[in-house]
């Protein structure tokens, strides 16, 4: 071994020894956290309604959502005609195998009325308010693209078109509702369910964004729409667009630009703020209104 190579040799095994040594395992605390609740529910006219009532939890708690679920609450739905007493209920999600609980009404929600949300639990009072006065649109047409970009990649898109409502505020989402099955992919693997089977069951497919009519007044709108499952040609999907009012918005607005920051690092971090209920609570008390269904079937 010549005097510059062994050299070379020496100096490595130094340097392996030099940054073995330093490695150091560091143990970060977890801050404090502030559990608050989550209060979640939209008015459907001509629909009892739901009201989801959760805790919130960390970043890296264990629990599922059935156990953050908030049992032994006094929630109450009123309007100037009559109050309803919300009770447990549950709805089986097959694609979690798992129940999802909410207090529902026994009085489906009348149109043009303004209701008062109330819960008390653990002797505090969450309280807010909405009117159901918003106006349906009407789907025009549906088209499909095979590739856009945004932050999150090149996908492909479902492109529902429709008319702003003129001379008024309005906000809208999207949603489809169709049929899965273990085949189906999610984002990026195979739905892994034992609670399907070798059946097909119904998911409701919400959009990730939700959207405002700014410089829309009257004129057409179109949303491009990442579809969130796979799909194969001949895919039926029945397609409707969302008018939600401003407290509903507010909050699913912060939710996208969260996400956003996630993956953005130029992105600024979006923390939800506390909205109707104060500081006490996050999520809304709002209204929906739905298009009338319009078919949609995959062209590829």
């Amino acid at each position: 071994m010549n005097f510059k190579i062994k050299n070379i040799v020496i100096l490595l095994f130094l340097s392996i020894v030099f940054f073995t040594a330093c490695e150091k395992t560091i143990t970060i605390p977890q801050p404090p956290y502030d559990t608050k609740v989550s209060i979640q529910s939209g008015l459907e006219v001509g629909v009892p309604p739901r009201v989801y009532f959760y805790k919130t939890a960390p970043y890296f708690d264990t629990a599922n959502l059935s156990q953050l679920f908030v049992r032994g609450a006094s929630v109450k739905i009123s309007n100037s005609n009559y109050t309803d007493s919300l009770t447990v209920d549950s709805a089986y999600n097959y694609i979690k195998c798992m129940f999802e609980y909410f207090y529902t009404g026994h009085q489906p929600i009348e149109a043009n009325s303004n209701y008062q949300l109330t819960i008390l639990y653990n002797k505090l009072t969450y309280k807010a308010s909405t009117t159901t006065n918003l106006s349906a649109v009407t789907i025009d047409s549906i088209g499909y693209v095979t590739q856009f970009t945004d932050i999150y990649g090149e996908h492909e898109g479902v492109v529902p078109y429709f008319h702003d409502i003129a001379n008024q505020t309005n906000y809208y989402r999207y949603q489809m509702a169709r049929t899965v099955d273990t085949s189906t992919k999610y984002r990026e693997g195979k739905i892994q369910s034992p609670c399907i089977g070798g059946n097909t069951v119904p998911i409701l497919e919400l959009g990730r964004s939700v959207y405002n009519d700014n410089n829309y007044n009257g004129d057409q709108i179109n949303f491009v729409i990442e579809p969130a499952y796979s799909h194969h040609k001949g895919l039926p999907g029945i397609v409707r667009i969302q008018s939600i009012d401003k407290a509903t918005y507010d909050f699913y607005i912060q939710l996208d630009r969260q996400k956003l920051a996630q993956l953005n690092p130029f992105v600024e971090p979006i923390f939800l703020t506390d909205g109707q209920f104060g500081k006490q609570a996050i999520g809304y008390f709002g209204s929906i209104i739905r298009s009338e269904p319009k078919l949609f079937i995959f062209p590829e």
